[in-house]
């Protein structure tokens, strides 16, 4: 009999996570379900939250802790080997999906190894902060990114042997790990279904949101890049890097008004974190190799 479990990493989510809690709780589902929520090193209420919803969350509910906080990646990492199930749907403390989520996903899951919903902006995001994000910060399901289409981590669902078989996410990459786990899966010979269902994303509606996003990414773009250079991704340099610096002024205004300021705010986080890693010594990710020709 199959059996699904839902993994939520959470850091200090307390004050959010009742919203997803809450549509687990109203799921319209048959599917043999758990849930897994990874408190990855909070301080807050967590776990009084979760007890406040857990009379009507599934029956195997469990709060596995990690002592030390390792990022999203690690945390998703965490509630794979603890759950049971031999599917998995990663999901984000912030967001809240629709009612039909569960059943969705699993039907999604009977025809694809890895699947993803529908993203719906609207529902939790003032006009003024959708106004203000620039395009670009709102990515659409199975948008293609320097390499092959990723599925956002928040949305993921994968078979555990699939999940295995690529070795969970990278964790070296607590950023882009879902670019790097979506990639490898494709390289592996999957490809991605679509399931009929959404989920409702909360986006960053501060600067500082915006720019500590944008820095932890471009700082992780500098070894996904090396990482994947056998398959064509061509490594960040030096000279790239201060071009890049260098039409910061322009690319903020390309977002046009009201979203050039939260567009600079972005690209100089990402810039920054880049240049973080560009000065570090490279990180020992070992490169994957191209197939060999047939």
């Amino acid at each position: 009999m199959s059996r699904l479990d839902v993994i939520i990493p959470c850091h200090n989510g307390a004050h959010c996570v009742g919203r997803q809690l809450a549509a687990l709780g109203r799921q319209r589902t048959d599917t043999d379900w758990g849930l897994v929520i990874v408190d990855d090193g909070s301080t807050d209420a967590l776990t009084a939250v979760v007890e406040d919803h857990r009379r009507h969350l599934p029956p195997d509910t469990r709060i596995v802790t990690r002592s030390v906080r390792g990022g999203t990646g690690a945390a998703r990492n965490t509630g794979a080997r603890a759950a049971h199930g031999d599917r998995l749907l990663f999901l984000d403390a912030d967001d809240e999906i629709a009612d039909d989520y569960i059943a969705a996903m699993a039907a999604a899951l009977d025809r694809a190894e890895l699947v993803t919903a529908g993203i719906d902006y609207q529902r939790l995001n003032p006009p003024k902060v959708l106004r203000e994000t620039p395009p670009d910060q709102l990515p659409d399901i199975l948008t293609a990114s320097l390499f092959k289409p990723h599925v956002l981590g928040g949305l993921m669902g994968i078979s555990r042997s699939l999940f295995e078989e690529l070795g969970g996410f990278d964790e070296r990459l607590p950023a882009l790990a879902d670019v790097d786990l979506s990639w490898r899966a494709q390289l592996a010979g999957r490809t991605i279904g679509v399931a009929d269902t959404v989920v409702s994303v909360g986006i960053r509606a501060t600067h500082r949101g915006r720019f500590r996003r944008g820095r932890f990414q471009g700082h992780d773009i500098v070894a996904l890049r090396r990482k994947f250079a056998a398959h064509g991704t061509a490594p960040v340099t030096w000279r790239g890097h201060l071009a890049d610096w260098l039409r910061l002024p322009v690319t903020a205004a390309r977002a046009g008004a009201p979203a050039a300021l939260s567009a600079l705010v972005w690209e100089l986080g990402w810039q920054t974190g880049v240049l973080d890693a560009l000065r570090s010594e490279p990180r020992p990710l070992s490169p994957l190799t191209a197939p060999e020709p047939s």
